[in-house]
């Protein structure tokens, strides 16, 4: 709803631009800075449409924004139709969206199994009952983390293609986090490690973001993912 209820706040900037109805017919040039504003504003709201995605009705969109413009004109819809329309093609959009995510999803899971599979033939290769995936690369000697503890680590986050999406050793600086407030994956998997410990994790997307990854993220729904972890510092409580 939100989408569409920003597509209509602009074309009502569209009207308010627009000084008369005598600019109906084709432009062939901007001289005005009203011009330029006003069509400026169709271009963006143009932008906005085809993001939504919904297939727009040309003829029925040209009507709308004369019909918005022309005050002695009686609209073809009510505030009531409308809002009910953006509603039920909100809800369109909603199951569209959701269906192309779950398609991605089981394609990155098939992915993410194959790719499991190569893994667990290399030597030091161990596997837990929930399925996650790990090689020691340093073992350490020190204590071993508890789901409740906090934890500082040095960590480099890929995609299966290698993809680096996340690394502290790329901004300087170590995460500290509790461990119960992580991804299944990591809180399993820290608990294994010894202080001063190095490991590699293969972690499945159901113990990692499932199909909801963290938005602005280049980890896609169903994604299997591997962690370089070096333990650091189990915080004391």
């Amino acid at each position: 709803m939100k989408k569409l209820m920003f597509i209509s706040g602009l074309a009502l900037v569209f009207f308010a631009c627009s000084s008369s109805t005598s600019n109906e017919a084709e432009v062939k040039e901007l001289s005005s800075v009203e011009q330029k504003v006003s069509y400026g504003v169709g271009l963006n709201t143009a932008a906005e449409l085809r993001k939504a995605d919904f297939g727009v009705d040309k003829a029925a969109l040209i009507q709308g924004i004369i019909d918005g413009l022309d005050t002695s004109r009686t609209p073809l819809l009510s505030e009531e139709d409308m809002q009910a329309a953006f509603k039920e093609i909100q809800m369109q959009i909603q199951a569209k969206e959701q269906k192309a995510a779950e398609s991605k999803a089981a394609s990155n899971v098939e992915a993410g199994a194959a790719f499991m599979a190569a893994e667990s033939k290399k030597p030091g290769m161990n596997k837990t009952a929930s399925g996650l995936m790990y090689e020691v690369l340093v073992m350490g000697k020190g204590p071993k983390p508890t789901a409740e503890s906090t934890v500082s680590v040095n960590y480099e986050g890929t995609l299966i293609d290698g993809t680096v999406f996340d690394s502290s050793y790329e901004r300087g600086q170590p995460a500290t986090f509790p461990l119960n407030g992580v991804i299944r994956g990591w809180t399993e998997g820290l608990q294994l490690m010894p202080l001063g410990s190095t490991f590699r994790f293969v972690i499945p997307a159901d113990l990692a973001y499932g199909n909801n990854p963290p938005p602005g993220s280049n980890i896609q729904p169903g994604s299997t993912l591997v962690f370089k972890v070096e333990l650091l510092k189990i915080e004391k409580k």
